[in-house]
């Protein structure tokens, strides 16, 4: 190897090029997945447009789902480079450098240089979080502050040192402004419960503390503030009571799941890593105990705790505490997944050096774990493709043709798992985590890329806007839709949406009136107007709402949509 990656401006080197090619090919090529790319790319646009830096707004309407610091990030790419699918991405792309960048130093720290290069290199290319490098939500933010956050106590704690309380201060601050209490609650949970199991909670209670709370405040407070105030309590009130409360006591939109939906989760998203989590679990716990930490502290033999007892702890804060919650999603327990490649890199480097004697079954489980991923992504791709038939027939499995074409990626794990079972049998430890790395490397950053922009290609929304000319900048126009809720709608055509939707008070039997009715009224005015809405309905009310108007509308465009399942038409009073 080149004495240049001995170092760490070459491990810097190398974990920058292996996030960019993972992350950066392809990041603006397909349009804003709905609902949340669509919801805070328009809402950046929104805040732009209106010239504030305060109240966060999604058509035109009051948004409270989320604090600001991810708007202001869009906002900038924006001025940079102009609003694009590409510049709303930027963001979150750029921090997942900044994450790997952190996760080398920590694991570095914690352990040794080798242990941070494999962490950060596990942390982007885990399916999680490369998908969140390419989202434009706030999730890739939050993992970078989370990142910072222990970084900082962990560097600003060793040998008893107290220089952490500042910046923890400030990164749980801008983690606050990002995804609100989960950046300040979990983090400082985490801390607690540390100091707490070692008895060295006195460790809190130190003037310092008051200096990390003045810079959390000073970070965090001033946009509350001012948001509370210009909403007259409103934000506030929402955001907390229905948007955080709201999630933990009940299940919103339908996103729930059993107590062990996390651990599911992550054996799927933290795939290929996932394959060694046993392996990994039980050298942490060992290791943990085996130190005999809290004794030989008191001896003066240690002065901290071994560094996997605190990333244990990490991850079981973030799983315990999702776990409880009502509404489950899986990008929730993100900020877990830095701890959970730290631990991974861990095992597979003191196995590397033979430090570690896992089961003779664990290496080669792990292996075939490695293969059964580039398998089942192969056939995923071949069934969701229509290739591969479904032994039972479903009116609710979507294919998309093209995507089988992709299928040969998932052979990339299966060619690493063997080359690996062959180093192993000759005894090539380091080839064998080298030709994992390099594999997965190859197999993530070629599955983000390419089997997207196929799945793009069954989305409607930017397509019908272009065709049917329903971006009207120059004139007053409206634009609706009818049983088509798609949020980047109203990024696309750059301007309010209205949602035609029957009253409460309408009785089935009077459903088809009253629909004919919204429709013929939206169509029936002077200004263009566009009207968006599934095929099939459209063709049940088409001859009712020709009778009704006083020109005949004209289907401007239609394309088939997955998430409607249906060829989504847009009907234009031709003005």
């Amino acid at each position: 190897m080149p004495r240049l990656f001995a170092h760490r401006v070459g491990h810097y080197l190398l974990l920058v090029v292996v996030t960019v090619s993972v992350v950066f090919p392809f990041l603006g090529s397909t349009s804003l997945w709905d609902d949340d790319e669509g919801v805070n790319a328009e809402c950046t646009r929104e805040m732009r447009e209106a010239g504030t830096w305060v109240v966060p707004t999604f058509n035109w309407e009051l948004r409270t789902a989320k604090p600001v610091f991810l708007y202001w990030l869009m906002r900038a790419s924006y001025a940079a480079f102009g609003e694009s699918e590409w510049a709303a991405r930027l963001p979150s792309a750029l921090l997942t450098i900044g994450t790997v960048l952190l996760v080398y130093e920590l694991g570095r720290r914690m352990f040794d240089a080798t242990t941070g290069l494999l962490a950060g290199v596990i942390t982007v290319t885990s399916l999680e979080v490369c998908k969140l490098a390419h989202a434009a939500t706030p999730d890739a933010t939050l993992l970078l502050f989370t990142v910072l956050y222990f970084l900082s106590f962990w560097v600003g704690t060793v040998n008893g040192g107290r220089s952490w309380f500042i910046p923890c201060g400030i990164a749980s601050g801008f983690a606050f402004l990002t995804k609100g209490p989960v950046g300040l609650v979990l983090p400082s949970a985490v801390v607690f419960l540390w100091f707490g199991w070692h008895r060295q909670l006195w460790r809190l209670f130190d003037r310092r503390m008051i200096w990390g709370a003045v810079a959390w405040t000073l970070v965090a407070v001033p946009w509350y503030a001012l948001v509370t105030a210009e909403t007259k309590g409103e934000w506030l009130r929402t955001f907390f009571l229905k948007e955080n409360l709201g999630r933990s006591a009940e299940p919103m939109e339908n996103h729930r799941g059993p107590v062990v939906y996390y651990l599911l989760a992550v054996c799927v998203f933290f795939a290929p890593w996932s394959a060694f989590l046993y392996g990994t679990i039980r050298a942490a716990w060992a290791a943990r105990f085996a130190r005999g930490d809290d004794d030989a502290i008191r001896r003066g033999e240690r002065s901290e705790p071994a560094p996997e007892h605190f990333l244990l702890l990490w991850v079981g804060v973030y799983f315990l505490a999702f776990s409880v919650v009502a509404t489950k999603l899986p990008h929730y327990i993100a900020p877990a997944y830095p701890a959970l490649a730290l631990l991974t890199a861990r095992f597979l480097v003191r196995w590397m050096r033979g430090e570690v004697a896992p089961a003779r079954w664990v290496l080669p489980a792990g292996i075939a774990g490695v293969a059964v991923t580039g398998l089942s992504v192969g056939f995923g791709l071949l069934l969701a493709g229509g290739a591969i038939p479904l032994p039972v027939p479903t009116t609710n499995f979507r294919t998309f043709p093209g995507l089988e074409l992709w299928a040969w990626i998932g052979g990339l794990p299966v060619a690493g798992a063997v080359a690996m079972a062959v180093f192993l049998w000759r005894g090539n430890r380091p080839a064998v985590v080298v030709s994992l790395a390099a594999s997965t490397a190859l197999f993530v950053g070629l599955f983000a890329a390419f089997p997207p922009r196929v799945v793009d290609e069954y989305k409607a929304t930017k397509e019908l806007v272009e065709k049917s000319g329903a971006r009207v900048m120059d004139r007053d126009a409206r634009v609706a839709s009818l049983e088509f809720s798609q949020p980047s709608l109203t990024y696309y055509v750059g301007r309010k949406v209205d949602r035609l939707r029957l009253t409460a008070e309408v009785t089935e039997a009077d459903r088809e009136r009253h629909l004919i009715g919204l429709t013929a009224t939206f169509l029936d005015r002077p200004e263009p107007s566009f009207l968006f809405l599934p095929e099939p309905l459209w063709r049940r009310l088409e001859p009712a709402v020709r009778r009704g108007v006083g020109w005949p509308p004209v289907e401007a465009a239609a394309k088939y949509d997955f998430t409607r399942h249906a060829v989504v038409v847009v009907v234009w009073n031709g003005r």
